[in-house]
């Protein structure tokens, strides 16, 4: 979708833009808009286009960006939902609010979330902050919270990119990508607020962000503070400690130029009980990033930068001791033109440079560097038709050492194109229609001591680049207060590693489905989200032709697929002060097919939350929240026919908070 396309309506309460955009919750997509003053109860409506969002030196590439992206789909949320969904963990707050994310026994719980989008073949996807190269995070392991590395009051968005993103993202994109957008100063007068949340699991949240914008200069700072104790219910958490700030400055030199730079620090100590006995865990987490746009004129602009990641987990009781390091250099040209009375192009040239540090365990000591270059165009007729095409072509270059003995270079591919064509078109005003194919690619570096050593064995496969590529369609039909979009897409994954016989055995993987999204506005107080995910087959198979079934990774094992997912969010303004809302995920029974052609069924598992806000005054609001009112306990883990074992699992939770504005 371009944000070129909207043309914004007020009747009452904030209207859905026209819909000749392509399929996506529109909140999560506009670019750097500023939030509402006071600190935010939960809203379900989209985000209104604001004409001061961007800085003029952004001007170009945002419009490069919004016309390359046209024909792509994406589904998103904006950060008033994720603050009251779950204040610590993301991840869990995106499965209610996003189509495209593949929810997995076993992490299904308040706790976890996976990453992965659409695809199997991959253990997640990677992450891009304020729309820059992709990273990925080491896991935060062992129980708690994961998915916690950014205070959710700093979150302005998060959206899935869905299919392959290799063109714009990089590595860790070949079923799509989590992009999380952070606040910034701009358009904030001296702004503080806070919030204070306790529960009756007891933990307590308090967060607070200050911010302040003005003609030369702006910063947003934010923090967080997480307390939970636990005691053993659930019955493996005695407690967990989250501390985690941001930090964002803006330079503005001129309307030509804006520096920015951002800063995430992270810090989670958690103490679960184990085999008898109490286990440490520390996952940290440090994200730097520094940028330059500079606008040559109103159709040329340049943006150049660095971003730094260091993230690791240490487990002592396990021995266990793990981290990526990311350090990129990037730099883009984006240019706009007209080529004839009612034909306009958009395009962009850039550069990547990319290096990471993979170490696990004190055993493994992995280097990887990519070097990148890339190009992006999209030409549009008569404010319509919109074609898009990109290609990327990438380098890679392995360092592997192992207990400190370097190993003998086992990449097979030293280089691979990625790209992508596209095309939308609206065939009446609000009914728009689109088709893109596009590829993406996975490192899958985490193959280096998850499959012990078989991707050094020079019999088995070695070190593949896991390559994707989809074919999506999709349609959407906007109204007066609504949109409806459906998007159907299929995607083969080539070169999956998968253990066997202590080397590498690659298994191409074949996915598809079919998503549906679907907003209204009911009344001017009574808003609707609908969510809807459909996957058709999944299907692995090994180069001699031969059928893996549902067995990917390890041995005889299945991955658990649902074939139906829902998701229903309501938002009822009783008055201006006060609302009530309600978040519903429905995710049916898994099945997981081994590579004997064994198939084992999984238990479905439902996840309501119900919530109110009262907004005192201007400056105080108070919120209660039921978390998970039918006391699920399970989440998909039981076997169809086997009894659910409830023991000290974690159900039902209320909340209590407040938001404040000084």
């Amino acid at each position: 979708m371009s944000t070129n396309d909207l043309t914004c309506r007020h009747t009452g309460r904030a209207r859905i833009a026209t819909a000749s955009s392509a399929a996506f919750t529109i909140a999560a997509y506009l670019t750097s808009i500023t939030s509402p003053a006071l600190a935010e109860v939960y809203d379900l409506e989209p985000i209104v286009v604001k004409v001061n969002a961007i800085h003029p030196s952004q001007t170009v590439r945002s419009e490069v960006e919004n016309m390359f992206t046209n024909p792509r789909s994406a589904s998103g949320v904006g950060g008033s939902e994720i603050q009251n969904l779950n204040a610590i963990n993301t991840s869990d707050a995106l499965r209610f609010t996003t189509t495209g994310m593949v929810n997995q026994p076993f992490s299904g719980d308040r706790f976890g979330g996976g990453t992965k989008i659409r695809t199997f073949g991959d253990w997640g996807a990677s992450t891009s902050i304020d729309g820059l190269p992709a990273v990925k995070f080491a896991d935060e392991e062992g129980g708690g919270y994961s998915s916690s590395r950014i205070p959710t009051i700093a979150i302005d968005r998060i959206a899935i990119q869905k299919g392959g993103r290799g063109v714009q993202y990089g590595d860790g994109t070949d079923g799509g990508v989590v992009e999380t957008s952070i606040k910034s100063g701009r358009g904030y007068d001296r702004h503080l607020a806070g919030t204070v949340d306790i529960s009756t699991a007891e933990e307590r949240v308090y967060q607070l962000e200050a911010a302040h914008g003005e003609k030369y200069w702006d910063i947003y700072a934010a923090g967080r503070i997480f307390d939970g104790n636990y005691g053993g219910e659930p019955a493996n958490l005695d407690k967990q400690d989250i501390e985690g700030a941001v930090a964002k400055v803006g330079l503005n030199p001129s309307d030509s130029t804006r520096i920015e730079a951002l800063a995430i620090v992270n810090d989670s100590e958690t103490r679960i009980f184990r085999g008898g006995t109490t286990n440490d865990i520390d996952s940290e987490s440090l994200f730097l990033s520094a940028t330059v746009d500079h606008a040559f004129n109103d159709a040329v602009s340049t943006r150049v930068g660095y971003l730094y990641s260091d993230t690791d987990t240490l487990w002592p009781a396990r021995s266990r001791d793990r981290s990526i390091e990311i350090g990129t250099a990037f730099g883009d040209l984006y240019h706009t033109r007209s080529l004839a009375d009612g034909v306009d192009y958009a395009g962009s040239i850039g550069f990547e440079h990319k290096h990471t540090n993979y170490l696990r365990d004190n055993q493994w000591d992995a280097e990887f560097t990519d070097i990148s270059v890339k190009h992006s165009s999209a030409v549009t007729f008569d404010h319509n038709l919109t074609l898009t095409a990109g290609l990327r072509h990438t380098w890679f270059e392995n360092d592997i050492k192992l207990n400190g003995v370097k190993q003998p270079d086992n990449l097979r591919t030293d280089s691979l194109f990625s790209w992508e064509a596209g095309a939308a078109y609206s065939v009446f005003d609000m009914t728009r229609i689109r088709a893109n194919v596009a590829s993406g690619y996975n490192r899958f570096y985490e193959k280096y001591g998850n499959f012990g050593t078989d991707a050094l064995n020079p019999a088995g496969a070695g070190d593949e680049i896991v390559e994707s590529l989809t074919y999506e369609v999709g349609i959407n039909q906007g109204w007066g207060w609504g949109y409806a979009d459906v998007a159907v897409y299929t995607t083969e994954q080539q070169n999956v590693p998968r253990r066997d016989a202590g080397a590498i055995q690659n298994v191409t993987v074949d996915q598809s489905g079919v998503e549906l999204e679907v907003y209204a506005d009911v009344t001017d107080d009574f808003s609707a989200s609908l969510g809807y995910v459909h996957i058709f087959e999944l299907e692995a198979e090994r180069a001699d032709g031969t059928k893996a079934n549902g067995s990917i990774f390890f041995g005889s094992n299945g991955v658990n697929v649902p074939e139906h997912q829902a998701t229903l969010r309501l938002d009822y303004r009783i008055t201006d002060d006060v609302s009530l809302w309600g978040a519903g995920l429905v995710s049916d029974g898994y099945t997981q097919t081994d590579a004997n052609g064994v198939t084992t069924e999984r238990k479905s598992f439902e996840r309501i939350d119900l919530g109110a806000a009262w907004r005192i005054n201007e400056h105080v609001a108070l919120r209660v929240r039921g978390e998970n009112i039918t006391d699920e306990k399970d989440y998909g883990q039981t076997l169809e026919g086997a009894p659910t074992n409830t023991v000290g699992k974690l159900g039902s939770v209320f909340w209590l908070g407040a938001d404040f504005t000084l």
